[in-house]
């Protein structure tokens, strides 16, 4: 239990200095000093401030995993899954200013994927929909790689305008959409049981 405080001590506080200054300004010590802790008890915990990182992030598409609610639109659950953004704008600016691009985007895609797949087996579920398990990846695979793109321009643009804004514009464009490929999903393989050999 004491560990697990002193780890989330850790996370917060390196968060708490992501709002003031950039990832690479920031050292374990001025962490480790923030926590009341010394430069061991960090590295008892985490290896270096990468490793740091990635527990954070993956703190957060955790939380995406369990605040997913069936009942919203895939837009509404991808806003609550942009929370880390919109709460900790300065941070998050900061912390994907600095670090590795493959690391943001892997962090984008599973957030999206993480909304995008349970969306769509809970479409299939609701309105009984037949849909290959090939073609509801393809689906989950169209728009994920759609909205990671969208996301990390938002994110390079500085973040100035509410992701509200392309991903509710986004629903309405493509509105009945992925309805509509998982129905033809369904129709294709009661037609031809080779259909899904692409």
């Amino acid at each position: 239990m004491a560990k697990q405080y002193t780890k989330n001590l850790i996370k917060e506080e390196f968060i708490k200095l992501l709002e003031e200054k950039s990832f690479n300004l920031i050292t374990i010590s001025e962490i480790a000093n923030k926590c009341e802790i010394n430069r061991n008890t960090f590295y008892y915990h985490y290896e270096d401030i990468y490793t740091l990182v990635k527990e954070v992030l993956a703190d957060e598409i955790k939380k995406v995993d369990q605040e997913f609610d069936s009942s919203s639109s895939w837009e509404k659950s991808l806003i609550t899954a942009s929370s880390f953004f919109l709460e900790k704008k300065k941070a998050a600016q900061n912390l994907f200013k600095s670090i590795d691009k493959k690391d943001t985007d892997a962090y984008l895609y599973k957030i999206c994927e993480s909304v995008m797949s349970k969306y769509i087996e809970n479409e299939c579920l609701l309105k009984n929909i037949e849909a290959t398990e090939e073609d509801k990846a393809l689906v989950t695979n169209f728009y994920r790689i759609a909205l990671v793109g969208l996301l990390d321009k938002w994110v390079l643009d500085g973040m100035d305008k509410s992701p509200d804004d392309f991903i509710y514009r986004l629903g309405k464009l493509f509105d009945g959409n992925i309805e509509r490929s998982l129905r033809i999903s369904e129709s294709l393989s009661k037609e031809d049981p080779f259909s899904n050999n692409y």
